[in-house]
């Protein structure tokens, strides 16, 4: 009787001894950290894909924004968390390329706490005037800028943003004299041209897209590769006749460090799968945002490759932060 009773609690221990059978990934909610304010046209295109990314996921993704200092809390927050692949971050070019050149001291690094997972589009930055300005076409636009060197000037949506820097870089290759009025936003920025106190901007086209319909601002060119679809008939710089090397303003993910590979070549495949959705891609293109899907090696050498003309932008701009 003891002999049975002993081999019983033998079994018992040794089962309790067994590692848990591990369950298949994910086995519960994702987290994706935002580190720009709700509503905006990032966070949108940002929440767009991970719903889809979601629904074949079987499991839903928490979006956490975590706006501040250029998206540098946010990310921080990514950086430090565990590399399981639970814990996503929204990846801009200005808290994951220029935040790093920018800021003189930050307690993470891009390079070695995290990775890049997937790029799914390209915010286009729009140049844009009053209707009152002089000229309609970027040529135009240009040749009055240096005939008038001081004269004008041109409102962002604040220092050190991208559109900033971006017009920072066309300013210095096409040896522009135009002062930079920076707001705080795309809004008041836009709203600062439309009611015709600057004569000249440059912001996202997401956020420029309601202006333009209202006629309030006339579109010139937009910073993209091709024309967008929510602004057909707007030339890019090329077909503009301007061909100047600007870095572009992607969007994508990020995963901590370390997470295994194969489940972030799952997260990839299902970021691709999102944008594959014609109503996800649609409504993207809607914001001003081109679906592009870039997987994890290909992002990381297209972020690689553009590092040094956002480094020289930033030193163009003189805005670099302690």
């Amino acid at each position: 009787m003891m002999s049975r009773l002993s081999c019983l609690t033998a079994i018992v221990l040794l089962s309790a001894l067994q590692p848990a059978v591990a369950q298949p990934y994910p086995a519960r909610p994702l987290k994706a950290v935002v580190p720009f304010p709700a509503g905006g046209a990032i966070d949108v295109a940002a929440r767009l894909v991970l719903e889809g990314m979601a629904a074949s996921l079987g499991q839903p993704v928490v979006v956490e924004n975590k706006p501040g200092a250029s998206g540098n809390i946010g990310t921080q927050q990514v950086a430090r968390a565990p590399a399981d692949g639970y814990t996503l971050l929204l990846g801009a070019a200005v808290n994951t390329v220029v935040s790093p050149v920018m800021y003189t001291k930050l307690d993470y690094s891009v390079d070695k706490d995290l990775a890049p997972l997937a790029q799914f589009g390209s915010a286009a930055n729009l140049v844009y005037v009053h209707p009152s300005f002089p000229a309609r076409t970027l040529a135009g636009v240009l040749d009055e800028l240096k005939r008038h060197p001081g004269k004008y000037a041109y409102a962002s949506p604040g220092s050190g943003t991208t559109v900033h820097l971006t017009m920072e870089l066309l300013r210095a290759r096409q040896n522009l004299a135009v002062q930079h009025v920076p707001f705080k936003g795309s809004p008041a920025a836009i709203s600062a041209v439309a009611g015709d106190q600057l004569k000249l901007g440059i912001d996202a086209a997401g956020p420029t897209l309601p202006f333009v319909q209202g006629e309030r601002v006339v579109p010139v060119a937009v910073t993209a590769s091709k024309r967008l679809a929510a602004l057909p008939d707007v030339p890019t710089f090329a077909e503009a006749g301007v061909n100047v090397a600007l870095p572009s303003s992607y969007l994508g993910f990020y995963l901590p460090a370390g997470v295994p590979a194969g489940i972030a070549e799952r997260l990839a495949a299902e970021a691709e799968k999102a944008l594959a959705r014609p109503e996800v891609a649609g409504k993207l293109r809607q914001l001003g945002v081109e679906p592009e899907f870039l997987g994890p090696q290909a992002f990381a050498a297209k972020v690689k490759q553009e590092r040094a003309m956002w480094a020289e932008a930033v030193k163009l701009s003189g805005a670099t932060i302690d």
